[in-house]
């Protein structure tokens, strides 16, 4: 079977993820102030974010665990319904997504962006991705994904704004610019810009009032057609897990036109998950356990 991944598809990245689809407010200049300046203020204002966090203890996040529900938008805007997902992570690049679903007709194959998704018997369809490794399990039993997949993730992983805030902000030839204030969502906030090595454009939006994160916004530019995506994730209703305040609503878009919306219902962190979960013999181990258990139901009804 081979996945078709959109530009903006992949599993579900809670933790690197107010409506996405606001209106925006031009930025007010940053103080014209000289790079080092600039530089020096971001670094202070990013510091505030990862206070606000939960300081040490979000810093120290070494996995988690998530469970929520996640939509899926049309074209048009439209609704095309909720799956539930059990989201597990091993930080930065170990991750494994667990979704469920009543039937084969699922939100799940528009989620991945993949055409002809096989739901197991049970509704359930994992994948799971170890740093540049994929695999994934669905009715057919147990595959390895396509190179391109496994790339995706590892990009993903890198332009994404916990693993930045966490890590990637301190490292050698990251570039930080103090962009001013703006209005989003009816907030004021503060942008920040990041610019690595690779020449990745990121932006964050915090609200200036509680330090939270408001918006993530990654830029592309087709390197064919030149052509410029955004794609924008936005945060609201934080609550505390473990002392790491986590947005229970977290809202994408692409170019403006909101296409998932991810609510979570719990969290734990440092619950020192085992990293045999993240491997192809913990996938082949579940898919034993599927079918065996399609086996008896299906002995159970006649």
């Amino acid at each position: 079977m081979r996945l078709i991944f959109r530009s903006i598809a992949g599993v579900v990245l809670v933790f690197g993820l107010a409506t996405a689809h606001g209106k925006t407010a031009a930025a007010q200049p940053g103080q014209e102030l000289l790079p080092e300046q600039s530089a020096a203020k971001a670094k202070t204002v990013l510091q505030q974010v990862i206070t606000a966090l939960g300081g040490s203890a979000y810093l120290n996040v070494h996995d988690s665990e998530c469970e929520g529900r996640v939509a899926q938008f049309g074209s048009s805007g439209d609704l095309m319904g909720f799956t539930p997902f059990r989201d597990l992570w091993i930080l930065p690049t170990k991750n494994r997504v667990e979704y469920i679903s009543k039937g084969e007709h699922t939100v799940v194959g528009f989620l991945l962006g993949a055409d002809g998704l096989n739901i197991t018997h049970g509704g359930i369809l994992v994948t799971v991705f170890d740093g540049d490794r994929a695999w994934m399990l669905d009715k057919s039993g147990v595959s390895e994904q396509p190179e391109d997949v496994a790339k995706n993730f590892v990009e993903q992983v890198k332009s994404g704004m916990n693993n930045m805030l966490r890590s990637r902000m301190n490292e050698d030839g990251m570039e930080l610019r103090y962009a001013g204030t703006d209005l989003v969502d009816l907030k004021e906030v503060e942008w920040i810009e990041f610019s690595d090595r690779d020449h990745r454009a990121l932006r964050l939006a915090l609200e200036k009032s509680t330090h939270l994160p408001v918006r993530w916004v990654i830029s592309k530019r087709d390197p064919e057609t030149r052509e410029r995506t955004e794609i924008a994730t936005s945060y609201t209703q934080f609550v505390s897990f473990d002392g790491v305040l986590t947005p229970l609503s977290i809202t994408r878009a692409q170019n403006d036109r909101r296409v998932s919306q991810t609510y979570l219902s719990s969290c734990k962190y440092n619950s020192n998950l085992s990293p045999q979960l993240f491997t192809r013999a913990a996938l082949e181990q579940r898919s034993a356990e599927v079918a065996k258990k399609g086996y008896k139901d299906s002995k159970d009804k006649k």
